[in-house]
């Protein structure tokens, strides 16, 4: 086959102040040699085989057929040969190609008769294994050219020149265009963009619409207010290919296909007269930066990037919620429990396979004391708290965000020698956030690993004053899609915040009040990062965001109660103590707007910007939890907190922690892996026998494990 490629040819075309070049003209092909009368093309889905329909021209012993070519290069017509070419039976003048998902039934319009030619293809995706089926007659339409399917099958698309508009059928039974029923509605008039429609094609969703045509050597872009529904078709933009295909002369632009993540596009040219037998017939390949647009969007005023860029701010201002609630929980119980004889709350081992965590556990380690210590001993006490996390946002102009994330919490503390009412600790954090925006797959995932000194001081009047600390490291990883097209980008990020909350405690015989004000200040860096496809197109519609500076400042004014009662048993060693404790706060967000700035990586000089507004500067905070404490050692504490604004959305927090004084050899381990890996151990020695019991159970499984294994075992 002789291939004659064109000079390699750059298009930038600027449309709005907005939009800027984004489809450059990569190569051709002349198949001239191949097809006298090139007319569309299509693609099988990996891009190894590519598909042209043929017609017969005058006065040539040439039939009305379809090419098949091999690939050796996924999608690189230049590396395209001709494998086949398959005379088409029953039809008279082909046009458009289409292929079932599965490759096993081929779709060809036929303008001559007016019909949709359906074949069997014995081998799939193999044109040279076809065999006649069945056929369906389009009325009303005199020049029958374009087709298309709704991605199920049960929705059939066609037009042509003489009504120029899109019929709609529905299919009973899906991909069998013998069970096509007209629809009673159409598209509006498409005259006015295109007068010769030759290719139409919709998006994945049903929410896009393109049409092309030899009327304009142009492809327009139509968006649908329904889906799947070409009657709410409205247009959106257009886009020339007069630079390659040209309308002057005996040149038509023949079809057009976009690539299924629409990085690609490929148009076909014919160029001939039917008497004469003189022209080119050319396949033209572009890529495509932005997939899925005629002309790439303004990235602010995307749904989804807006919500990515809000979600980072809203993200950086949890995570410091998140990692200074638990120590103010801790302080509060050290309030509650100071006149206790052993303050530490982490009596159980904790084994952790995360090997960051691990680290942070084994320092705390060389701490863990047996003996007795009260409020006023010189020992370190330990602690830890666990963070399971629920809530949705909704927002008006971006994508909704639904968020679900759990941490822990490991500390130590002690009463300061010179000053006994003064207690002083550090915390190692890890936290993990998961927050899915909109509908399409967008999704941030975040580590964060942070550590944080804190200080308490409960006068003789008890005034109090806490005061923290702190620094966390975030590890962000990004995911955003599309048109189909995944982006994944990770960024890293540094972030600094202290606290400090002035209150009295106010108590009587039953109930004790703690009104007190918090003021809360962090400062969060954000890294420069890139997004990257992972469909091997590093342009298609990838972003660069700068770095982004997020300062926060949120005051909190509230109350917060418990009381203390003892319940009744029968045994006086399992005596047990609960304490009610709930709190009512107002938040207000005093934080100051957020400028994110972010270019398309194929045109770096055209910078978008996005200002983050605080849009909820007034929330609530109400919670209620308890402490269960036994004289035998073990306790349980908890808190169920609901963090909101009113029409803003919320978050549910639950908070837990466990604590045992182990006894003799008993020994209990609790393993967190993440969210779906967590186990619990039981170890004791009876009679010189080890007896481990170890449960299967996963935490947050649709279908957990409830099963246990023993294990019994001894030296000899």
């Amino acid at each position: 086959m002789n291939k004659k490629f064109l000079p390699l040819i750059f298009i930038f075309v600027i449309f709005t102040t907005k939009s800027f070049g984004f489809i450059t003209f990569k190569q051709s092909i002349d198949i001239s040699s191949d097809a006298t009368g090139l007319r569309q093309i299509n693609f099988k889905p990996d891009g190894k085989i590519m598909y042209v329909t043929n017609r017969e021209k005058d006065a040539t012993s040439e039939v009305d057929s379809v090419k098949q070519y091999s690939l050796t290069t996924p999608f690189d017509i230049s590396t395209a040969t001709l494998s086949s070419s398959t005379t088409l039976t029953n039809i008279d003048k082909p046009h458009a190609i289409h292929f079932k998902p599965d490759g096993k039934v081929m779709y060809v319009v036929d303008n001559g008769s007016l019909t949709i030619e359906q074949y069997n293809l014995t081998t799939a995706w193999d044109t040279s294994t076809l065999v006649h089926d069945d056929n369906f007659t389009v009325s009303n339409e005199d020049q029958l050219r374009s087709l298309a399917f709704k991605y199920d099958g049960t929705k059939m698309y066609v037009t042509g020149n003489e009504t120029e508009v899109i019929q709609q059928f529905t299919l009973s039974v899906p991909w069998d265009v013998t069970s096509a029923t007209k629809d009673s509605t159409e598209s509006p008039a498409l005259t006015a963009k295109e007068d010769n429609p030759r290719s139409i094609q919709f998006n994945s969703d049903g929410t896009i619409f393109y049409i092309g045509g030899g009327g304009s050597d142009s492809i327009h872009k139509y968006t649908l207010t329904t889906a799947w529904d070409v009657s709410t078709l409205e247009f959106s933009q257009s886009y020339s290919f007069s630079a390659q295909v040209s309308s002057s002369g005996n040149s038509i632009m023949a079809g057009f296909i976009f690539t299924s993540n629409f990085t690609k596009l490929y148009i076909t040219q014919d160029t001939d007269s039917r008497q004469s037998q003189t022209g080119v017939n050319t396949v033209y390949e572009y890529s495509v930066a932005c997939a899925g647009t005629i002309t790439c969007i303004d990235a602010s005023t995307d749904s989804d990037v807006k919500a990515i860029i809000e979600a980072n701010v809203e993200l950086s201002k949890r995570i410091i919620k998140n990692n200074t609630l638990p120590i103010f929980h801790r302080i509060e119980w050290l309030r509650r429990h100071k006149n206790n004889d052993n303050l530490t709350n982490l009596n159980a081992d904790i084994d952790f396979t995360n090997k960051k965590i691990a680290k942070f556990v084994n320092l705390l380690e060389g701490f863990k004391k047996e003996n007795d210590r009260t409020y006023n001993s010189d020992e370190w006490f330990q602690w830890s708290e666990g963070r399971v996390t629920l809530g949705k946002k909704k927002v008006k102009n971006t994508s909704s965000r639904d968020i679900y994330s759990y941490g822990i919490s490991i500390g130590a503390d002690k009463i300061k020698k010179e000053d006994r009412d003064t207690m002083h600790g550090y915390v190692f954090q890890y936290g993990n956030e998961n927050i899915d925006i909109g509908s399409k797959g967008t999704k941030l995932e975040t580590e964060s690993y942070g550590f944080a000194l804190y200080q308490t001081k409960l006068d003789e009047n008890d005034s109090f004053v806490d005061g923290i600390i702190g620094f966390n490291l975030l590890d962000i990883d990004h995911k955003r899609v599309i048109y189909g097209n995944t982006l994944k980008g990770d960024r890293d990020g540094e972030q600094f915040y202290g606290s400090i909350n002035l209150g009295k405690r106010l108590h009587d015989d039953k109930i004790n009040l703690n009104p007190g004000v918090k003021l809360d200040l962090g400062y969060t860096k954000l890294k420069a990062f890139r997004e990257k496809t992972i469909t091997g197109d590093s342009l298609a519609d990838a972003l660069i965001y700068r770095d982004q500076d997020i300062k926060s400042a949120i005051i909190t004014i509230g109350v917060l109660l418990d009381t203390t009662d003892k319940l009744d048993t029968t045994d006086e060693k399992e005596e047990k103590i609960i304490n009610h404790h709930g709190r009512l706060e107002y938040v207000g967000d005093l934080s100051p707007s957020s400028n994110a700035e972010f270019y398309y990586l194929n045109n770096q000089n055209n910078i978008y910007e996005y200002k983050t507004k605080n849009k909820s500067k007034h929330n609530y905070r109400i919670g209620y939890g308890f402490d269960l404490t036994s004289i035998t050692g073990w306790s349980i504490v908890t808190n169920f907190e609901r963090f909101g604004a009113s029409g803003k959305g919320y978050y549910n927090e639950f908070y837990l922690l466990l604590g045992y004084v182990p006894i003799d050899d008993m020994k209990f381990t609790f393993e967190l892996q993440d969210l779906e890996q967590t186990s619990l151990e039981f170890a004791n020695k009876i009679n010189n026998y080890d007896l481990k019991i170890t449960s299967n159970y996963n935490l947050f499984s649709d279908i957990p494990d409830y099963g246990a294994n023993i294990l019994i075992s001894n030296s000899f």
